[in-house]
């Protein structure tokens, strides 16, 4: 049978990790709005026999609920799916540097020049329309289209040139479900066929129509692996 004391300790490792990556109520918010309808129900059907077996009315030293081995699986494989995915390594989408359509492109030059960032997401209805880069930049010098850039240009102004920035492949999409080693297989891939895939960004849907729910790249790999 699975140990009583066993399931309450990982129960709280769920509860640290959800909170350090969802605040205070980490669970209950995924609980809530996971993408995966079945993932919802197992939190609640587990956070339902936490609660049980946490606040014993009669102060047995019995259980009031016996764990089965089956039991065990069921919640370590779900825990492994959270706690493994690729959010445990993602910057969140609250702390994701994006701009609008309708932003201006020069504030935001300044900001990346200060920040050190090599592109930007541009989003639109909260799914990422393309990116913003270094590259893009580069490309309009080339091309001579640099002076369209001014006080007033938004990015709506220069959708032709970040479209094609975006079709060149440096970025992809991934499910907020993936594992941590799926991702790790996406980059090295990508290596392999010599293709230069900057980052990976996290939506609902796992691809460009989905809402977006955060990002990684190779350095968040490269810094899980050494930490």
């Amino acid at each position: 049978m699975y140990n009583t004391a066993e399931f309450l300790e990982l129960y709280k490792t769920l509860e640290r990790w959800a909170e350090s990556k969802f605040g205070d109520d980490g669970v209950k918010t995924l609980e809530q709005h996971h993408h995966d309808r079945a993932i919802q129900q197992e939190l609640r059907y587990f956070r339902n026999i936490r609660n049980t077996l946490s606040h014993n009315p009669n102060g047995s030293a019995k259980p009031l609920i016996e764990l089965t081995d089956e039991f065990k699986v069921r919640f370590e494989s779900l825990c492994n799916k959270l706690m493994g995915s690729i959010t445990q390594i993602a910057i969140s989408y609250k702390d994701i540097y994006k701009r609008e359509m309708s932003d201006k492109v020069l504030p935001t030059i300044a900001y990346m020049k200060e920040k050190s960032y090599s592109y930007v997401p541009i989003i639109y209805d909260k799914t990422v329309w393309g990116v913003f880069s270094e590259s893009v930049i580069f490309d309009m010098v080339h091309s001579g289209a640099v002076n369209l850039i001014n006080e007033d240009t938004t990015f709506l102004n220069i959708t032709k040139y970040i479209s094609a920035y975006s079709k060149d492949g440096v970025y992809d999409f991934v499910r907020s479900n993936a594992s941590i080693d799926e991702i790790r297989e996406i980059f090295s891939e990508s290596f392999l066929c010599g293709r230069r895939l900057d980052a990976l960004y996290i939506t609902s849907s796992g691809d460009q129509k989905g809402i977006l729910n955060g990002l990684v790249t190779i350095w968040d790999i490269t810094n899980f692996n050494n930490s």
